[in-house]
């Protein structure tokens, strides 16, 4: 609903509504009260969407272009030919690595914020010597996940601490079904016809 048909809607019954319907019907208003009300609302509508444009651009993970360049800037991330997806990623990892202790819980969380899942379904796996096997499901990534998954793996390296070897393994179920008939239950219905002796036949 755009601000001129609100601001119309607040006025009292005094006023002609007959603005509010051609405005919900896309057309132009036809009283003075009508067209001032559009033409502020006009505007009003503008800074709504602009506003809201920036408050999504405000998230990594929708922000695109020359607002994407500046955003990594900030961290010192030089974008290269990398496309939007991969610089991305790129930002994520400086600043997980700025913030990262290098444990193995840290390892955990940052993968799945990477692989976009809940750090629950990641599992981990200490391996002798100085090795962490992580398993991901692989029914959880979307395909943009997967397709930059390698890029993924390459830049983990710079999360976890020095000397830790690092794998990453997608996890995949597969399953069936089939009937199976238990103690089946087998009914057999016998109907019996009786037809009555007659005893006492009366004539008329």
């Amino acid at each position: 609903m755009s601000f001129a048909v609100k601001m119309l809607k607040m006025l009292t019954s005094a006023y002609n509504r007959s603005d509010v319907v051609n405005l919900e019907a896309g057309e132009k208003p036809v009283t003075n009260v009508g067209k001032l009300f559009f033409l502020a609302g006009w505007g009003f509508d503008i800074l709504k969407d602009h506003t809201e444009r920036v408050r999504l651009w405000d998230d990594l993970d929708a922000m695109r272009g020359a607002t994407l360049n500046r955003y990594g800037a900030d961290f010192g991330v030089a974008r290269g030919e990398s496309s939007d997806e991969i610089y991305r990623i790129m930002i994520k990892v400086k600043i997980i690595a700025m913030l990262a202790a290098g444990n193995l819980d840290t390892v955990i969380v940052s993968a799945a914020s990477l692989f976009n899942v809940d750090p629950a379904d990641v599992k981990a796996e200490e391996v002798y010597p100085s090795k962490i096997y992580l398993y991901i499901d692989e029914d959880k990534l979307d395909e943009e996940r997967k397709r930059v998954a390698p890029v993924i793996v390459g830049l983990m390296s710079r999360i976890k601490s020095a000397g830790i070897g690092l794998r990453i393994f997608y996890q995949t179920y597969s399953g069936g079904s089939v009937k199976l008939y238990v103690a089946t239950p087998t009914f057999q219905h016998v109907r019996i016809h009786v037809k009555p002796e007659i005893s006492n036949e009366i004539n008329y």
